[in-house]
């Protein structure tokens, strides 16, 4: 994890989260990337003990509920993992084995805003890894998958969901303090990290 206060000035307030919760997970250290006048640059470079090294690109998905200028992650999603648990948003049942996450996910990727993001980042070159992390919002994914997602969570999938060539992991968050991290990643399937 960075040291340098500063290694993230110049990045939106849901960058910075996304990028601490990613370092918190991964135990990258990572520094803002897409700053100033650079154009089509992914938002944070990624580098690990050893000279691993990773680009990601942070966007927010709310379904067609989506508004601008909507900040999905906020400094209060920081806080630490142990919170209490968040209020039940609708009356639909949870589902527990997230059966259905790999299929939400494949479709969440082929929504505009975020299949241009996902193809932003994985043609960045000169790096390992290219990561996708997307905030998701009400409306976002199924009711009942994101009420899953915003809570404790059981047995992930085994399955993949379909994801464009070149992107080596996927990460979604919601805005709740204490949700975990869900992640994926080529070579290891489905994770959630208590972050």
């Amino acid at each position: 994890m960075g040291t340098d206060p500063r290694r993230l000035d110049g990045l939106r307030t849901d960058e910075q989260v996304a990028a601490r919760l990613v370092e918190r997970a991964t135990g990258a250290s990572a520094r803002a990337n897409d700053v100033g006048t650079l154009q089509g640059a992914y938002d944070v470079f990624l580098t690990w003990p050893g000279g691993r090294t990773g680009a990601l690109e942070v966007t927010s998905h709310t379904g067609s509920a989506s508004r601008r200028g909507v900040v999905l992650l906020d400094r209060e999603r920081l806080a630490h993992p142990r919170r209490p648990r968040p209020p039940r948003l609708t009356h639909l049942g949870p589902d527990p084995a997230l059966d259905t996450l790999p299929d939400a996910v494949s479709a969440l990727l082929a929504q505009p805003r975020v299949a241009r993001r996902a193809a932003k980042v994985a043609g960045a070159r000169r790096v390992d890894e290219r990561h996708l992390f997307v905030a998701v919002g009400a409306g976002g994914l199924p009711d009942a998958l994101y009420e899953r997602l915003a809570a404790p969570i059981g047995t992930l999938p085994a399955r993949d969901p379909d994801v464009p060539d070149g992107l080596t992991h996927l990460w979604l968050a919601t805005a709740w303090p204490g949700s975990p991290l869900v992640g994926w990643e080529r070579a290891r399937g489905w994770r959630a990290h208590l972050v």
